[in-house]
Formats: structure tokens, sequence, C-alpha cells
């Protein structure tokens, strides 16, 4: 118990920094790097040590495949509050998108957790959200001003107690639901919430965009718990997972870096 309690506020204390930096990047460097940033799996991370050093291989594995297909989920929430952003307000926008999460949730816990399947569900939304967002611009005026550090550092608080809420019930749910509400899009949330008051929905927009691309770095997260995890043991395939997701998003910032200079 005292464990759970740990790495509970562990995931709490990961989430509040990362919002808080997230939203400060978002003010201080481009909304494409803050999307980026923001897809890293440095929220989930401490919810699968969590499940890393409670249950085995197999749990682990399975909680894995049960995240890696609700990539698809966290794609059609950022698709559907894209298409809602500037149209309605961002409450509504995020309800919309929380709507999409919990009905693609929903097909997700009712198949069996299998790599195929997985990643069936992950690129079919992956072609829903390439097809929606294609024509969305990567490009975005500045943010207006930027927040003090204390709006910051409450920001990233509000979004630690609500991470914290999530972890502490997830675990009791099985194997699949745990991996389910592990992506939870809780830091998106508490993101965008606060958005509106330092971007125009065009920067709104440009940043979940980038944010959908960045997705590609959970892949090789979530894949390498459950397919090396039984093998090699799930701490040495966390280990590789998270290195690998953070070599794709610093790919992916170059890349985008390396087309803005070819840009006269």
């Amino acid at each position: 118990m005292d464990l759970a309690l740990l790495a509970v506020a562990a995931r709490g204390l990961a989430t509040a920094g990362f919002v808080g930096g997230v939203v400060a990047l978002m003010e201080r460097a481009s909304p494409f790097i803050g999307g980026i940033v923001l897809a890293l799996p440095i929220v989930t991370a401490p919810a699968y040590l969590f499940i890393i050093l409670h249950h085995d291989a197999g749990f682990v594995a399975q909680a894995a495949l049960g995240s890696l297909a609700t990539l698809g989920a966290v794609l059609l929430f950022l698709v559907s509050v894209i298409a809602l952003v500037g149209r309605v307000a961002m409450p509504l926008a995020l309800l919309g998108g929380l709507i999409a999460w919990f009905a693609t949730g929903m097909v997700i816990r009712s198949l069996p957790p299998m790599l195929a399947i997985s990643f069936g569900i992950l690129a079919a939304c992956g072609f829903i959200a390439w097809l929606a967002g294609r024509h969305v611009p990567m490009s975005a005026p500045a943010a207006r001003g930027r927040s003090p550090w204390f709006e910051i550092a409450l920001r990233g608080t509000a979004a630690g107690l609500l991470v914290a809420a999530v972890s502490g019930l997830a675990h009791l749910l099985g194997p699949t639901v745990a991996g389910i509400f592990a992506s939870f899009p809780v830091a998106l949330l508490t993101v965008c919430w606060f958005l509106p008051q330092r971007l125009e929905a065009g920067g709104i927009r440009a940043a979940l965009r980038a944010t959908e691309i960045g997705l590609l770095s959970h892949v090789p997260f979530f894949g390498g718990l459950a397919v090396l995890g039984p093998r090699i043991g799930p701490l040495p395939a966390f280990a590789i997972g998270l290195a690998c997701s953070l070599g794709i998003a610093v790919t992916l910032a170059l890349l985008r870096r390396r087309h803005l200079r070819k840009i006269p």
C-alpha cells in the first residue's frame, strides 16, 4: 500500500511539473515544440513503474496492449478538439474530445488484448487523424504574453491532483482497464483548458496537430513493454521503450527545424 501511494504521488508530481513545463514551453518557444513535448510518455511512465512494481510481466504486457490501442482513442480526442476549437468554448471542445475517447475506450475494452488488434485500432484511428488534420497549418502566431510562474505552478498542481485521483483508481480494475486509464489524456485536458488564455485558435490547433504527430513516440514505449517485457523483463523493456520515445521526439523536432530553415 505504501508503494502504491508513493507511485500515485510520483505520477501526480510528474504531471504537475510536466504540465507546467509544457505551458511555459508553448509560451516561450513555439506551439509545435510544445505539442511534441506534450506527446511524450512522461506522465504515463510513472503509472507503468507502479504497474511493473506490483504485477508480473504478463499483466504489464496486457496493460501495455490496452495502452497501445488507447493511443487511437487519444488521437480521436485530439481530432475532436481540433475540429471544435475556435467554434465552441474550450470546455465544450474538451467534452467532445472526451466523448470520443470514452467511446473508443469502450470498444477497446470489449476486444481481446492482442498485438495485431491494438495496432489495427491505432492504425485506423491514425488514418482518421491524418485525413482530418492534413490541412491544419503547423505554423501559428506566438503566444500572447507569458504566464507568471506561480500561475503555471498552480496549473501543474491541479493537473497533478487529477492524475493522482485517476491513478489511485485505475490499478483496481484489471490489466486492460489499467492500461486504458494509464493513457487517459489528463495532461492534454489540463493544458488545453488554459491554452485559450495565451494562444489564438490557430495556435491551439497547430499545437494539438503536433501532439498528434508526436504520439508516435508512445508506440515504442508501449510496444516494447508488450513485446520485450515478457522476454527480457519489464524494467529493461521500460528503459528501452522510454529511450526510443525520447529519440523519436528529438528526431521530429529536428526535422521540423530543418523544414523551417528551408522555407524562404
